[in-house]
């Protein structure tokens, strides 16, 4: 790994990223100064406004397009400059602290691919959370931790796109929002994501997006329950019950096995469930799947067996 960056009155601006990888870790010094600001257009392919860094340094090609796969930026950085991932379709995962004060214009232009964003909320001050999400329309799964990094939520922010209509006789553009995923960046109380907020537009997922994303949905709100209320839990288990062979497809084909079986523990799921479940796993043609919940089918029938048993000697 190779930087190109140069020295500020705040730290230190890094201007190329060169390495073998397209997974990417921005580090918090450079000469024992903090790394404060990522240049613009620094993983882009087009440079505007300043000279084109070199497109190699020692054997190590810059990561910049179709390169750059996934990044994580320190703590202590706090600003990102105008189009600094312009163009970079590949790119998947961002990880980030809560306190990059300054995302600079178009940041997120042409990264069609984002789909999951990693962020420390770290509280006591302004939160990018906000800023992030209105750049990205398409569907995001966000993962939300504490200062400690402790995962503590993960949320599903389905994507929305508006479409610009002419009404040709009046002579009127008419702009028309598509899909529910403005409604979710809208959840906050200041710089605050609202939880609850987010659980009361579930009726509205519902409606607009295929079971697929609503089970998901319904499942990381479960599973990771920040301030979840009784009456949106039970809202959730009531659609996952309706919904049990696509929870478990879309479980079995992320690989997300300890949620499976944590959902295959779970209180509010019956017999019927359970043999849904076993349905579906077959369906998901995964020997790991199958043998989760042939376990809880087990220890469901062992458990059944004792309550009868208790009830016979009483």
């Amino acid at each position: 790994m190779k930087l190109l960056y140069k020295k500020t009155l705040g730290g230190i601006c890094i201007q190329r990223y060169y390495s073998l990888d397209g997974q990417v870790r921005i580090p918090e010094q450079a000469e024992g100064q903090p790394v404060r600001e990522l240049d613009s257009y620094v993983f882009s392919q087009t440079v505007r406004g300043r000279e084109m860094p070199p497109q190699t340094v020692s054997d190590e090609p810059a990561v910049m397009g179709d390169v750059l796969e996934e990044l994580v930026l320190p703590e202590t950085l706090r600003k990102v400059g105008a189009y600094a991932f312009y163009n970079c379709p590949c790119f998947k995962r961002l990880s980030c602290y809560s306190t990059v004060e300054d995302w600079g214009a178009g940041v997120f232009t042409g990264c069609s691919g984002l789909e999951e964003l990693d962020i420390r909320l770290m509280g006591g001050g302004k939160s990018c959370l906000k800023e992030i999400l209105a750049e990205l329309r398409q569907t995001l799964i966000v993962s939300c931790r504490n200062p400690e990094g402790e995962l503590t939520a993960r949320l599903v922010f389905p994507e929305f796109f508006e479409e610009s209509v002419e009404n040709t006789p009046a002579r009127i553009i008419v702009r028309e929002m598509h899909g529910c995923g403005h409604m979710y960046r809208y959840c906050f109380q200041g710089p605050d994501f609202d939880f609850r907020e987010y659980d009361r537009l579930f009726p509205h997922v519902q409606v607009q997006e295929k079971p697929e994303l609503v089970t998901r949905l319904a499942l990381y709100r479960l599973y990771w329950p920040w301030d979840l209320t009784e009456e949106a839990a039970k809202s959730y288990w009531n659609y996952i019950k309706e919904h049990i062979k696509e929870a478990v497809l879309g479980l079995a084909a992320r690989g997300e096995l300890e949620i499976l079986k944590w959902l295959s523990d779970a209180g509010p799921l019956g017999e019927r469930e359970l043999e849904e479940m076993t349905g579906a796993a077959a369906l998901a043609e995964d020997a790991r799947v199958s043998s989760v919940l042939m376990d809880a089918g087990h220890r469901h029938r062992e458990n059944v067996g004792l309550k009868k048993k208790r009830t016979f000697e009483l």
